[in-house]
């Protein structure tokens, strides 16, 4: 028993492994080959990147993805070497020394000090966003799975309802192709039951453990209790259907207020803000301020402030705002 488990655990490990070919595992492979001795002793610092790497559906392992995390942060923080070697004397000191300090020359210490910022911000840069990105990349296919869920459920309650086997109501979402991620993870559930071997009631804990969405977890944990039970799973789905679509109207009318505020910040922060900014160092300099110091104050906030805030907006009101 114990060791048909270990079994078990090995061929669905085998099939996490190898079930996806593309760039990502031919970039990932080069990058493992080169940097391999810098991750293999060193797994453990990027533990927690191994669920969400399974979640966002990338196709590398750990070991693969963290070597090609290291080896973009070097190319990046070499070209970005560099192109600011080549760059920053000419264009970059110009803009930044006229904003900063107008009145003064830059000299040979600000062009390496601007250089080596400029390197290692984008280095970091890259690092954060490998990082960053299977946490973002799950977020997205969960969002785009709670978005395809209630309809995708309500067409499983249908077929459930003609008395098919449970595997050939997966097998209809992905020949419909209209539920995206929902349809994606249908398939691979059919694919490891034909595939594989799996059972049912294997792939679909498989799929529950992988998936990025919680309701789609949910929903395949409460499935593997009702066929285990020989419960009636036509009953169960148009449940569940109706409890996700109560679920939607209530994140729509948060996503509705919250707009609003999001509203009324950007009012106050991006459009009344600005303008008593000016005033204020208008008077400042009325007053006796430099206008040295006045005019960094107005362009700090002309060239970065606003820019940075209208980007902040944009993406609050991108996440907040119900799709379709």
């Amino acid at each position: 028993m114990f060791g048909t488990k270990n079994k078990k655990s090995l061929e669905v490990e085998k099939i996490e492994r190898y079930e996806k070919k593309g760039f990502f595992v031919t970039y990932g492979k080069m990058a493992h080959k080169r940097f391999g001795f810098l991750v293999n002793n060193r797994l453990k610092l990027f533990e927690e990147l191994h669920v969400p790497l399974r979640k966002a559906d990338i196709p590398l392992n750990l070991g693969a993805y963290v070597s090609a995390m290291i080896m973009s942060t070097f190319l990046v923080g070499f070209i970005a070497f560099v192109l600011s070697v080549l760059l920053v004397p000419l264009i970059f000191v110009p803009i930044v020394n006229s904003i900063i300090s107008p009145n003064t020359e830059p000299d040979l210490v600000f062009n390496v000090t601007l250089i080596l910022i400029i390197t290692i911000l984008s280095a970091v840069l890259t690092f954060i966003i490998f990082w960053v990105y299977p946490a973002f990349k799950s977020g997205e296919r969960s969002r785009k799975i709670n978005l395809a869920l209630t309809n995708a459920v309500n067409t499983m309650a249908t077929i459930a309802g003609t008395g098919v086997p449970p595997a050939v109501i997966f097998w209809s979402l992905v020949e419909f192709r209209r539920y995206g991620e929902v349809s994606r993870e249908s398939e691979k559930i059919l694919n490891d039951i034909e595939n594989y071997g799996l059972d049912l009631v294997q792939a679909l804990q498989r799929a529950a453990n992988r998936s990025p969405s919680p309701l789609f977890s949910e929903l395949l944990w409460k499935m593997i209790a009702t066929i285990r039970t020989g419960g009636n799973l036509k009953e169960y789905l148009y449940i569940e259907g109706n409890r996700l679509m109560e679920i939607e109207r209530m994140k729509t009318e948060a996503a509705i207020e919250t707009i609003g505020i999001i509203a009324e910040a950007y009012v106050t922060a991006l459009v009344v803000g600005p303008v008593f900014v000016i005033i204020m160092t208008t008077i400042m300099g009325i007053m006796g301020t430099p206008m040295s110091q006045v005019n960094l104050i107005n362009n700090l906030v002309v060239y970065f402030g606003l820019p940075i805030g209208y980007a902040l907006f944009i993406i609050a009101v991108d996440q907040v705002a119900p799709k379709r």
